[in-house]
C-alpha cells in the first residue's frame, strides 16, 4: 500500500487539475485498475484516492458507468444536499427541499404570538430553560407522542431540542467517538453524514432491502468490525430518499441483531408523520437501546426549530450533558408555541392536511413522470426519477438549474464508498401551488426524456 504522502500526492494532483479546469466536469476517470497500473499503485490505494475526491465533492461514482469529474461548484452543493437554482434565475422553483407550509399557517403563527404576548409568562421565556426543556413543554410533547404511538410516552424520557438537526448533533455528541464506526443505510440523510464528517466518525454502509436496512447485512457488519460498531442510524418509517416503510418483521429482526451485539439505535422520524398506519417505532420494540428524533419541521414549519428526542432512561444523563455542551436548551418561545399547537390539536390538523397535500402532489408527479420509471411512497413529499444513460445526473441537474429549477442528485445521500443509482430526488413540498409544481415537473420530465433520446 502506498505511503500516506504518496496517496495524498495523487489526491492533490487530481484536485488541482479539476479546480483549474484541466480535467473538465464530466470527464470519466480511468478505471481503478488502469490508474493503478499506470502509476505503480495498489488498486486499494486508487480506491482511497477516488473516495477522497468524492468526499471533497470533486468526483462522483455511478453504477455501471464509472467515476466522473464533478465541477467544484456542483460538488459542493451535492455534498451537503444544498442544491439551489442558478443565481439570479427568475421564477425559481425549489424541488430540492421540502418546506410544506400551508397557507393558513402564517395567520396561526400571528395569532399565537399575540396570545403569548398578551397572556403568557414572558419573564419565563426570557430566562434560561432547563436543559431538557420546561416540564410543561415535555408534558405536551409526551401526550402528543402517546396519542401518535398508541402507547404511553413519559415526559421524563424526552428532551426538547432546537430542531431535528440539533437533535442528531446532540446524539452524535453523546454517543459517538472520533474514529469509531457508526452503521448507516447505504443511502442515508446528508445531515447525519455532514455531522459525522466534522467529527471524523467513519460511517459503515449497510445494504438495504426494499423495506429498508437489511438486518442480516447489519449482522455481517458487526462481525466485520469485531465489536467496534456500537451505534446504528436508520430511517425505518418513510426513508429519505427511497420512501420505504420497514415492515414489522424486519424491525423485529433489526432489534434482535441490536440486542445480540449490544447496539444503540438512532431512529430518525422526520417524515414518519406522513404514514398513518406505520408499524410501531423501534423505540417501542427496544426501549432500552433506542433513541428517536421526532422533528416538527415538516409537520409544523421548518422555522419553528423544535424537535423531541426520546432516550432510554439509563442514557439520559449523556444526552443532558450533550445539550449543555451544545445550545444549553431549545428557545423557550418556540417550544411554548409548539406546545400550544400540540395541546389544541392544531398540529394534528396540519398533519391531516399535509398528508392530503402529499398524496395529491404524488398523483401530479406520477402523471408528469409517466413512462420514466419514477418511484416513491404514495404519501411522501419526494419522488425518485432515474436518469437514463448516456446522460449523467450532474448534466440533468445543471440543465434544470438553467431553467430555474433545483433538484437533488441521489448521490448526495450515498454513504461513503457507496455508488448511488443514477437518479434525482424531486421534492414536491415547497412550491406554493399545485399549478406551479406541475409546470416545474413537466420541465423536469422534458429534460429527462430528452436525455433518454440521446
Amino acid at each position: 500500500m502506498a505511503a500516506p504522502a504518496r496517496y495524498l500526492d495523487h489526491v492533490e494532483r487530481l484536485t488541482q487539475a479539476i479546480v483549474s479546469g484541466d480535467l473538465a466536469s464530466g470527464t470519466r476517470l480511468p478505471p481503478q485498475r488502469d490508474y493503478a497500473d499506470a502509476h505503480g499503485l495498489a488498486t486499494s490505494t486508487v480506491t482511497r484516492v477516488y473516495a477522497e475526491l468524492a468526499r471533497r465533492g470533486l468526483a462522483v461514482g455511478e453504477v455501471g458507468r464509472g467515476t466522473f469529474v464533478r465541477s467544484p461548484a456542483v460538488g459542493a452543493a451535492a455534498a451537503f444536499a444544498q442544491w439551489a437554482p442558478a443565481p439570479g434565475a427568475l421564477g425559481s422553483v425549489d424541488l430540492a427541499f421540502n418546506y410544506p407550509v400551508l397557507p393558513e399557517q402564517a395567520d396561526a403563527f400571528r395569532q399565537a404570538l399575540r396570545e403569548t404576548a398578551s397572556g403568557g409568562d414572558l419573564r419565563t421565556l426570557l430566562a434560561h430553560a432547563p436543559h431538557d426543556g420546561h416540564p410543561s413543554d415535555r408534558r405536551a410533547a409526551a401526550q402528543w407522542l402517546s396519542r401518535r404511538d398508541g402507547a404511553a410516552v413519559s415526559p421524563d424520557t424526552l428532551v426538547v431540542c432546537a430542531g431535528g438537526q440539533h437533535a442528531l448533533d446532540v446524539l452524535q455528541l453523546a454517543l459517538c467517538r472520533s474514529g469509531e464506526p457508526v452503521a448507516v443505510e447505504a443511502l442515508t440523510y446528508p445531515g447525519w453524514k455532514a455531522l459525522a464528517a466534522m467529527r471524523d466518525i467513519p460511517l459503515v454502509a449497510v445494504p438495504m432491502t426494499a423495506g429498508g436496512l437489511d438486518p442480516s447485512a447489519l449482522e455481517t457488519a458487526c462481525r466485520t468490525h469485531a465489536g467496534r460498531l456500537r451505534v446504528v442510524y436508520t430511517m425505518p418509517t418513510l426513508h429519505n430518499p427511497l420512501g420505504s416503510v420497514m415492515p414489522l418483521a424486519q424491525r423485529l429482526a433489526l432489534v434482535e441483531v441490536a440486542r445480540r451485539h449490544d447496539l444503540l439505535l438512532v431512529e430518525d422520524s422526520a417524515y414518519g408523520f406522513l404514514v398513518a398506519d406505520a408499524p410501531p417505532p423501534l423505540r417501542r420494540l427496544a426501549p432500552e437501546r433506542t433513541f428517536e428524533v421526532c422533528s416538527l419541521s415538516k409537520p409544523a414549519a421548518p422555522g419553528l426549530r423544535i424537535a423531541y428526542l426520546m432516550a432510554p432512561p439509563a442514557l439520559l444523563p449523556r444526552v443532558h450533558a450533550a445539550m449543555r455542551a451544545s445550545v444549553w436548551s431549545a428557545a423557550p418561545l418556540m417550544a411554548q408555541l409548539a406546545s400550544r399547537w400540540l395541546d389544541d390539536g392544531t398540529i394534528d390538523l396540519w398533519i391531516t392536511r399535509k398528508r392530503a397535500l402529499a398524496r395529491r402532489r404524488q398523483a401530479i408527479a406520477q402523471v408528469c413522470f409517466a413512462g420514466l420509471g419514477s418511484t416513491g411512497y404514495e404519501g411522501a413529499f419526494h419522488r425518485l426519477l432515474p436518469v437514463p444513460a448516456p446522460m449523467r445526473c450532474d448534466d440533468v441537474v445543471a440543465a434544470l438549474q438553467t431553467r430555474g429549477i433545483a433538484v437533488t442528485p441521489v448521490d448526495a445521500f450515498a454513504a461513503p464508498a457507496q455508488v448511488a443509482p443514477a437518479a434525482i430526488r424531486v421534492a414536491l413540498g415547497s412550491p406554493a401551488s399545485d399549478a406551479a409544481l406541475q409546470t416545474a415537473l413537466m420541465e423536469v420530465a422534458g429534460v429527462v426524456r430528452a436525455a433518454g433520446r440521446q
